[in-house]
């Protein structure tokens, strides 16, 4: 199907900084947060910045379904907000520069992969997923996944894949994104590399286990994390958001680190 500029109800919005585009309607908002702890729990003045930054990204962005899916209004005001939620207290503008195709596909779908072990033995493997970001280019999101994020469970296909957006908005995507001024990046590896380090021997622990696939068991997160750097990082965004308290008492460094970069004021 050929992409395509969203209008419909969103359409007339055009206007130059984020946060001056006038809020998301509020039966928009109601849908998009009815099921959504994360949305309803925002203070009054953070969720009218995120209808803000909602209106603008629908305005901005070109969405593009693919294999007979069928996007809703409230699908589209799900997907924004869910994706301007970590660039909350950032510079929206500046963080999604250089993209701005989301490509929309009905379920999770197989993407080929490929991975390196420790030996340095590359592994080309069939993955099913529910979102993906090509460097600069499109995000493909899954709408039954993206239906199914920000539910309270700590799942976010759209913060996972907008996480990999900010990590990568300055070169390879390694887990850390370009830092606030005054922030430590000796700091954020340090907290990063060691809870990736742990994460990951408690992954390996728990498949000896016998623990199949999918049943985390008493992982603190999704074990998808313990697949490299970059996906520690954008399954800790998830759950930063999602559930916080889950991911401090887990790795309380690592949401001392996220805290600075996505709650602290701009400078």
């Amino acid at each position: 199907m050929e992409g395509r500029r969203h209008m419909g109800l969103f359409g007339f919005l055009r206007r130059t900084r984020p946060t001056d585009f006038p809020p998301l309607p509020e039966q928009a908002w109601l849908e998009a947060s009815r099921y959504r702890p994360a949305l309803r729990a925002l203070a009054p003045g953070d969720a009218l910045r995120l209808r803000s930054l909602a209106s603008w990204f629908l305005s901005t962005r070109e969405f593009s379904p693919s294999g007979g899916a069928a996007p809703t209004e409230a699908d589209l005001a799900s997907i924004a907000l869910l994706a301007c939620l970590p660039v909350l207290r950032l510079d929206a503008a500046w963080w999604f520069r250089g993209w701005s195709t989301l490509v929309l596909v009905h379920e999770s779908f197989t993407s080929r992969m490929e991975s390196v072990d420790r030996a340095g033995v590359v592994t080309e493997y069939d993955d099913e997923l529910s979102g993906q970001v090509t460097g600069m280019g499109p995000v493909l999101l899954s709408l039954q996944d993206v239906r199914e994020s920000g539910l309270g469970d700590g799942y976010d296909v759209v913060v996972h894949e907008v996480a990999h957006k900010l990590d990568g908005r300055e070169g390879e995507l390694d887990g850390c994104p370009p830092l606030r001024r005054g922030m430590s990046g000796s700091a954020w590896r340090e907290s990063f590399s060691e809870a990736f380090l742990d994460f990951r021997g408690r992954v390996d622990r728990a498949s000896r286990g016998g623990r199949r696939r999918g049943a985390a068991g008493r992982l603190p997160l999704d074990e998808y994390a313990a697949e490299s750097p970059e996906e520690f990082f954008a399954v800790a965004c998830e759950h930063f958001f999602h559930t916080p308290r889950r991911l401090e008492q887990a790795y309380p460094a690592v949401h001392a680190r996220l805290s600075e970069f996505f709650i602290a004021p701009e400078s």
